[in-house]
């Protein structure tokens, strides 16, 4: 055998190995593909775990949380700073009255309303602290919104909110 026929022979060799190893990872891949369609899909999210139900004291407070926020879009929407202020921790309107005022002045300039939901109901992310978070729909768009709010003197006031 010459030394030009021993190339012919292992390039065929090398040839084959990589059209067999062409020919697996597509195999594989038909495989992996299978085994998503069956399982119901590679990109859906895994349900989040079981959370434990709330007592009956927890209940009653998330509900109120519920309704305060939506209170807090009701007096947004009709631009009343005043009635506002009422659900804020004292210091907390103190930081944000001017930041909240120069906010609202775009949408009461061209009567903009939003339209909130609920997109995560009240959950006590640490004791004291519970968080709502909102999804408010407007002409020009939506915005994300978090909200968190403690008890003071009996009463559950917001302590912070942010854009989510």
């Amino acid at each position: 055998m010459t030394a030009r026929d021993c190339l012919l022979r292992a390039a065929r060799a090398r040839s084959l190995r990589q059209s067999g190893t062409v020919a697996l990872v597509l195999v594989l891949a038909a495989l992996a593909v299978a085994a998503l369609a069956a399982c119901g899909g590679g990109g859906d999210a895994e349900p989040p775990p079981p959370t434990e139900p709330l007592s009956a004291e927890d209940a009653e407070l998330a509900a109120h949380l519920s309704e305060k926020t939506m209170l807090l879009w009701e007096h947004y929407n009709n631009y009343d700073l005043e009635s506002l202020r009422t659900l804020y921790e004292p210091s907390y309107w103190l930081a944000e009255e001017e930041q909240l005022r120069d906010d609202m002045k775009p949408f009461e300039s061209r009567n903009i309303k939003f339209t909130p939901e609920e997109t995560s109901p009240p959950t006590e992310i640490e004791p004291g602290i519970w968080q709502v978070k909102h999804t408010a729909r407007f002409s020009g768009g939506s915005v994300n919104m978090k909200f968190l709010y403690e008890q003071f003197d009996g009463e559950w006031l917001l302590t912070y909110a942010e854009i989510d």
